[in-house]
């Protein structure tokens, strides 16, 4: 009996599989985000210093003004997306007109080298146009997360589907990308950064062309109410339910990556060794992979807002028990696992609860306002993000850190509680949060059977 378990447990994936593979072809367009804003994150900086020969002082000025344009430029899609759904021009067109233009941009970026351009105001507008037109693919595509199923428990999937195609991603970026960029010096420089643009450009194309393919909707869009319009119009309704999100994504882009935006000064300075930063990234993202399949096989029997409780709690100890490991290598790397593993319920977890709040939003006042609320939701997450890492500069200023010397206690100390304290401070406010937070899937079956009810009798 025990030897035929496997065999099962096999069959039951490869059915749920089947079964989910609309969601999949979905889920996969994170691969492409992944990439393009990856390889971003990873190597803009040093295309803009090392390789043309910018300023730091002025690359450091563009990023701020990068930061601001990226989150107007959220807002400004969800706007646009949810008019053209309106007009008849859905999610899935707007990600097919713009995911060539993207592709087409970025390359132009990291062909700045082969083309001589060394001018940041030049370099500037391309990389607000790249951030505009990603915007108005990104929000799209997170707003279609509402659409591609209208089952609680199949959210909860494509939200896994989601990490794990975004952590792929990573791996990729890390085993790939970041040796090319490396290797890219002299004269060899220009022609390996123009391969990289179009090598991202490529797979962009195909995994977004794909995501849109596949994403054909689960239900159509509640029927347009005609109204005037007015600022209050341009975000979610400020209700409980929303203002609880608002504070989950706070706590996602500010308090949880401290971890990881600290692990280099963490293992440079505490652990004396800035390579072992590499192995804890790669088991951090390796590990989520594996945290994304647990949690997308337990979505089928709790609900995700327990099961996103759950994962802070799962970080907060694999913090703790890192943050107590000392020195001890294989005990860091293996609490590292632990704490992927609650990372991928802590990232992925709140987009399939968010696509539920929008339900019962429409339940509430008749009013579906679904790419708003995943264009505020950037807007948090990314915001937290620049937060944390002003956060850590000016912390780190403040307590006297001096790049390449030995640090004194006090600045130790400091990166200690930036990286295990707030973390877990933002995990636990977060499972205070969710204990109140009562959308559970039964429930949210009730309130989707009312919505579509309201849609046959007004569709």
């Amino acid at each position: 009996m025990f030897a035929h378990r496997p065999l099962i447990w096999i069959g039951q994936c490869r059915r749920a599989v089947k079964n989910d593979r609309h969601i999949i072809g979905y889920a996969s367009g994170n691969f492409g985000k992944a990439i393009l804003l990856g390889t971003i994150d990873v190597t803009l900086l040093y295309l803009l210093t090392d390789v043309i020969g910018i300023a730091p002082a002025r690359v450091s000025q563009l990023m701020v003004l990068v930061l601001a344009g990226d989150l107007m430029f959220d807002l400004l899609a969800g706007c646009i997306a949810g008019r053209a759904e309106r007009h008849g021009i859905g999610y899935r067109r707007l990600i097919v007109l713009f995911t060539l233009p993207c592709a087409l941009v970025f390359a132009a970026i990291y062909s700045f080298p082969l083309s001589g351009i060394d001018d940041i105001v030049v370099a500037g507008a391309l990389i607000l146009c790249f951030r505009a037109v990603f915007a108005a693919i990104d929000v799209p595509h997170n707003g279609l997360l509402a659409r591609v199923t209208a089952d609680s428990h199949a959210r909860g999937r494509a939200s896994g589907y989601r990490t794990i195609f975004s952590s792929i991603a990573s791996i990729t970026i890390a085993c790939a990308i970041a040796p090319l960029m490396h290797g890219a010096v002299g004269s060899a420089a220009p022609e390996r950064m123009a391969w990289l643009g179009i090598a991202g450009g490529l797979l962009f194309c195909a995994s977004l062309l794909l995501a849109a393919w596949c994403s054909k909707p689960a239900h159509n869009a509640a029927p347009a109410r005609h109204r005037q319009l007015s600022t209050r119009r341009l975000f979610p309704r400020p209700d409980s339910l929303f203002a609880a999100m608002a504070s989950i994504a706070l706590i996602t882009g500010f308090a949880t990556p401290m971890f990881v935006k600290t692990l280099l000064y963490l293992c440079t300075y505490v652990l004396q060794s800035p390579e072992f930063a590499g192995q804890v990234l790669l088991m951090l993202a390796v590990s989520q992979i594996l945290g994304a399949m647990f949690w997308i096989a337990m979505v089928r029997h709790q609900d995700k807002t327990s099961l996103l409780a759950m994962s802070h709690a799962i970080t907060v100890v694999g913090i703790v028990l890192f943050a107590a490991a000392g020195e001890n290598r294989i005990a860091l790397l293996t609490y590292a696992a632990l704490i992927g593993i609650g990372f991928a319920g802590v990232f992925m977890l709140p987009w399939g609860i968010l696509a539920d709040i929008i339900d019962f939003s429409e339940f509430r006042y008749r009013d579906r306002r679904e790419t708003l609320s995943f264009a505020v939701m950037l807007v948090l997450l990314k915001g937290g993000g620049a937060a944390a890492l002003a956060t850590i500069g000016g912390t780190l200023a403040a307590l006297g850190y001096v790049p390449g010397a030995v640090q004194p206690p006090s600045v130790l100390l400091g990166m200690k509680v930036l990286a295990f304290g707030v973390p877990a401070v933002g995990s636990g406010i977060a499972i205070l949060i969710l204990r109140h937070l009562d959308i559970g899937h039964t429930l949210h079956a009730r309130v989707s059977r009312v919505n579509r009810m309201r849609r046959t009798r007004l569709g």
